[in-house]
């Protein structure tokens, strides 16, 4: 299925074919009136054309579908898609990468040096294989190279421990395993899990001062684990998280958002044992995705299930719509 996005990308590309044809059979038609004039310079011509056409192509963005990350980063922010990473900044919202790269990105996550990491499915123009595995980029998401488990998983969530880099968590949802790493992505393994099913994880976090304390979030509340993923027992039954994201390396700072007893965007200062509100609670619709900026104190942006983007610059004291349903805002 392709987006509209995609759709207007090779637009252009299109109307310069149509146009090369319709020069090679306007010559056919004319070649008796006009002497001297070889098919050779019409197509020359008709080149020039789509030349000039893809140099006028555009990547700039209406519309998209499905967000599955959402991270700053390169005084950014990078939203990952069902077709492709966009980047937007001050000129706009950008498609990122030729259309081979324009893959559909899970987990999608950008570490303190820059390497972007995700998961997921190759674009249809790619010839890479499906899943994906774990794949990072090293050019702002402009290529992708598979690092792990390629062909073999593909993780809707990725979580990386904000105080140990090195350690990540790989959700396989559809064969209900947790993969765990602790050399940034490069191997995996399989942890063995007691106490829930892993297929039925929305989103977990691990403690920046222990890697090994894990909070997840499932419909039947929140869960915890203090040995790694492997055992698992029910912290809350009255509420549960649907976007985790730990602020700093040195702290125990959480937001969430939470639905049940709890509704909306919160902050805790004790790693989810306590929670104070950002006064953001939406109506039919709830928080999928969190970012904290890395620079700018209070900046926090957060991504939702009907595909609308909301920032606040003042820890949640007031916020801007981005976008709405899948398309961008002007503010």
């Amino acid at each position: 299925m392709k987006g509209e996005y995609e759709i207007s990308v090779f637009n252009n590309t299109i109307v310069a074919r149509i146009v090369l044809l319709g020069v090679i059979q306007s010559y056919i038609l004319q070649t008796n009136y006009q002497k001297g004039r070889t098919m050779k310079h019409i197509i020359f011509t008709a080149l020039v054309v789509i030349i000039l056409a893809a140099c006028s192509q555009t990547d700039e963005i209406e519309s998209y579908t499905h967000i599955h990350g959402l991270e700053y980063a390169n005084e950014s922010f990078y939203i990952a898609t069902h077709h492709g990473l966009i980047q937007v900044d001050e000129s706009g919202w950008q498609q990122v990468g030729e259309p081979e790269q324009q893959h559909d990105l899970m987990g999608f996550t950008v570490l303190n040096d820059g390497t972007m990491i995700s998961s997921g499915h190759p674009s249809i123009r790619s010839d890479l294989a499906n899943p994906l595995g774990v794949v990072i980029s090293d050019d702002q998401g402009l290529t992708w190279e598979p690092i792990a488990l390629y062909e073999e998983v593909d993780f809707h969530s990725l979580h990386v421990n904000e105080g140990d880099q090195n350690i990540m968590y790989g959700v396989d949802a559809g064969n209900s395993v947790l993969y765990k790493s602790e050399n940034k992505g490069h191997d995996w393994s399989q942890v063995n899990v007691e106490g829930l099913s892993v297929a039925e994880i929305i989103t977990l976090v691990s403690n920046p001062l222990n890697p090994d304390y894990v909070l997840a979030g499932l419909e039947t509340g929140l869960f915890v684990s203090e040995n790694g993923g492997e055992s698992w027992s029910q912290a809350e039954s009255d509420y549960t998280a649907t976007a985790f994201v730990s602020m700093d390396e040195e702290s125990e700072v959480l937001i969430a958002y939470l639905i049940g007893s709890y509704n909306g965007l919160y902050v805790s200062e004790d790693f989810g044992q306590t929670w104070t509100s950002l006064h953001l609670e939406l109506e039919e619709d709830v928080v999928t995705m969190i970012s904290k900026h890395p620079v700018l104190e209070g900046t926090i942006l957060v991504g939702t299930m009907q595909q609308s983007i909301y920032e606040t610059a003042n820890m949640g004291e007031d916020w801007t719509m981005l976008a709405e349903e899948g398309v961008p805002v002007s503010n």
